[in-house]
């Protein structure tokens, strides 16, 4: 078998269209799986446009569309992969070429059915996959991996390998009670990293943080944890708008509301200290590891 820090070198001496230089390998990526009780929340509105918030921020980001049903943070972005994950693992590409340019250096990766195939990989492609964690680990400084919603093996096999969660709710009761069966069916599973609370479409702060403190409540009495509160996303039509516009409202509202409210929710994933403690951090080559591996005892 050939010599897998050689692969990886020569998959790096490939790549020409990212400026990042090389980083140290064991710092990696950080991991953020951003999931939801039910569909329909703004789960991949948030996630496109908080990449981008990152970006902004000079974070170099990388999307992952894990969501094995629909595929919508392409279409959101506006654009059309000729590749996914899929092709990389069968050898017809490598990994950066296949990854979509987004706003702001914001790149975005299509899972595709490539996903489902992680259970079944040979030696030569899990190798491959290896290789391409690796590179992804040394370009990105976070990867946010956009999940279906529910409590399916295949969402919360994402979940759990994640340097930490995300778990999107509405005001709808249906909507906050689905979010409380996703926080314990991951707490239930230990799950020992952080999990977040954001609350999409609000009419305002105060009803975005009452909806928190009785969630949390909640959790705290019958799951003996605590959930932290990332922040809201009010109610604004803009949000539509740049959905049929097919371009991401930090970029075609940049100045609105709810622009500056995801600003501030990647300005908490970045500045909390305890959020970006490197000894905290799995790194996106040990997460693929792990999924892999969950897969496989299936």
């Amino acid at each position: 078998m050939r010599d897998q820090a050689q692969g990886l070198r020569n998959l790096v001496m490939k790549v020409n269209t990212f400026e990042k230089p090389v980083q140290d390998v064991e710092n990696g990526s950080k991991v953020i799986t951003i999931t939801s009780g039910k569909g329909g929340v703004g789960k991949t509105n948030l996630t496109v446009n908080l990449a981008i918030a990152l970006g902004k921020m000079g974070i170099n980001v990388l999307v992952i569309d894990a969501d094995l049903g629909l595929s919508n943070v392409e279409v959101l972005l506006g654009t059309s992969p000729k590749f996914t994950v899929k092709d990389v693992l069968e050898g017809k590409k490598e990994i950066m070429s296949v990854i979509e340019e987004g706003p702001h250096g914001v790149k975005f990766i299509s899972g595709g059915s490539g996903i489902v195939d992680l259970a079944n990989l040979d030696e030569e492609r899990l190798l491959r996959l290896v290789e391409c964690a690796e590179a992804i680990n040394r370009y990105f400084d976070i990867v946010l991996i956009d999940t279906g919603a529910g409590i399916s093996k295949n969402v919360m096999e994402f979940v759990m390998m994640a340097d930490e969660v995300i778990v999107v709710t509405t005001p709808e009761p249906t909507s906050i009670t689905d979010a409380y069966a996703v926080i314990k069916a991951i707490i239930r599973r230990d799950f020992e990293r952080r999990i977040n609370i954001l609350v999409n479409r609000v009419q305002n702060s105060k009803e975005a943080e009452e909806i928190f403190f009785r969630l949390n409540g909640v959790i705290k009495r019958f799951l003996q944890r605590e959930v932290e509160y990332i922040g809201y996303i009010e109610e604004d039509a803009v949000v539509s708008k740049s959905v049929i516009k097919q371009v991401p409202f930090m970029i075609s509202y940049e100045r609105s509301s709810i622009s500056k409210q995801v600003e501030q929710v990647a300005r908490k994933l970045v500045h909390d200290e305890d959020m970006v403690s490197k000894d905290r951090q799995r790194g996106f080559a040990r997460f693929v590891e792990s999924v892999v591996k969950m897969f496989r005892e299936r």
